[in-house]
């Protein structure tokens, strides 16, 4: 007994700040290491260019890999999600295969001296909270002009993808009035203000201007706020290019739902889904 008094006087005590501390885990920073392809076949060129997770939480970088693996149509047996540079290397082989065949089409066309895919996936945005990353396609297989494609996706450190399932609410009047004062700022020019009747004319396939569709590709997070972005042709004529804007997280909020206000931290003050 004489001797647990004297070891149980030696040992210092722990506060609960101490053990606090000690059972915190400690965050792992994802590591990405970026990884090029480039090939010429005759007049076809691909270049590829990918911002690949080599390290990081595991749940975050599987998801990530997993993502890149559906946009490249890489079937499971191919090649290891590890891999990274096999992973480069696969999606531009397969470009360079689908644009080289058109190499013999456009032999003797005048016109056409070059076809080319240029494809990137870079990180863009970054917090302890999620990371944003943005594809990038430029493409020219032919015909009047070459095409431009832009879709961003934000992945939250537990491996959940940001989308518009995440969003409510997008069909009423205040969600409406958003989307309209959105592009209204992406196609006005010099401070002008446009009418909502000068938005319906930019918004040539948009049936009616305080209904307007979401886009196609799914919204996402930057420094600002939420950024929704519309390919060519999906809402307008292809000279306007890719109508873009940005919403603040504060002006977000009441269209999100509570499984992102959960994942982005935010205070709930409304009880809806």
């Amino acid at each position: 007994m004489g001797l647990l008094v004297v070891l149980s006087c030696g040992q210092k005590s722990r506060s609960s700040s101490d053990i606090d501390e000690e059972e915190e885990e400690v965050r792992e920073e994802l590591e990405l290491k970026t990884c090029t392809f480039t090939d010429t076949v005759g007049i076809a060129h691909v270049e590829v260019r990918i911002d690949y997770p080599v390290k990081g939480e595991v749940k975050l970088v599987d998801a990530i890999r997993l993502y890149i693996a559906e946009v490249v149509g890489l079937e499971s047996d191919e090649v290891e999600l590890a891999d990274a540079q096999g992973v480069t290397d696969y999606y531009g082989n397969s470009l360079m295969t689908t644009l080289s065949s058109l190499n013999e089409e456009f032999v003797n066309d005048e016109y056409v001296t070059e076809l080319y895919h240029d494809w990137s996936f870079t990180k863009l945005y970054e917090t302890d909270d999620y990371v944003t990353f943005l594809g990038e396609s430029d493409i020219y297989e032919g015909g009047v002009h070459g095409i431009n494609y832009q879709s961003g996706i934000t992945f939250f450190e537990n491996g959940q993808r940001f989308g518009k399932d995440m969003l409510r609410k997008t069909d009423s009047d205040e969600f409406q009035k958003l989307l309209r004062n959105g592009l209204r700022s992406y196609f006005s020019h010099e401070g002008e203000e446009l009418s909502d009747e000068n938005l319906a004319e930019e918004l040539i396939v948009v049936e009616d201007v305080y209904q307007i569709p979401l886009p196609n590709a799914e919204p996402y997070f930057i420094e600002d706020g939420l950024h929704f972005v519309y390919q060519p042709y999906e809402i307008s004529y292809y000279a306007a290019g890719m109508p873009e804007f940005t919403i603040p997280i504060k002006k977000m909020q009441p269209f999100l739902n509570k499984k992102a206000i959960r994942l982005l931290d935010l205070d709930n003050d409304d009880e809806d889904d």
